[in-house]
């Protein structure tokens, strides 16, 4: 009787972490979902041509690829200028990055909505339409430690996502880097 008390309060201690973490989690999303429409309209208003923003970067590259042929990479940017009350330029930070390219007969298609602050992951979302008319679709939340709040991905069997959470903090990561590189801030 023991044993089965001690089993009892070990699996509703787990079920009541879990509905925490949930929670937690929902409320995680929520508030990314909020960063995220802000961003797509930060976006839009920096793509304007009448406008063009000084903020953003673009960048194309090309290179072959075994087994998949020929690849073209296109990045886009979206930067915030940092600067002073005198309007001295201090710095950017990047807070968006967009990749498309394709590999072989996918096409893919990946959004990073970036801590502006530290550069850090919030979401990753990737969008692929594979050779055989089938898509792949992956969303995942970051907490500001980096750990997963949530993903959900909705893939074919046959390819399954090109993307996984660590692939994506990783890519995040090295866009972030070369974003730093190119712009010497």
């Amino acid at each position: 009787m023991k044993k089965l008390s001690i089993l009892f309060l070990c699996l509703l201690a787990t079920v009541a972490t879990q509905a925490q973490t949930s929670a937690k989690a929902k409320e995680r999303v929520a508030e990314i979902r909020k960063l995220y429409a802000e961003a797509k309209e930060r976006m839009a208003y920096n793509d304007q041509e009448e406008y063009p923003a000084v903020t953003n970067m673009e960048t194309t590259w090309y290179y072959m690829a075994p087994g998949a042929g020929p690849i073209k990479h296109y990045v886009k940017y979206y930067l915030n200028t940092i600067e002073t009350d005198e309007g001295e330029i201090l710095g950017q930070t990047c807070y968006f990055v967009s990749d498309s390219y394709n590999s072989g007969a996918r096409k893919i298609y990946e959004e990073y909505l970036l801590d502006e602050d530290t550069g850090k992951l919030v979401f990753a979302y990737t969008y692929e339409e594979n050779g055989d008319d089938t898509t792949n679709e992956g969303r995942y939340y970051y907490y500001k430690n980096g750990s997963l709040a949530h993903k959900d991905e909705k893939a074919n069997p046959e390819w399954g996502v090109t993307l996984s959470e660590d692939y994506a903090k990783q890519k995040a990561a090295n866009l972030y880097e070369a974003m730093k590189l190119t712009t010497n801030f």
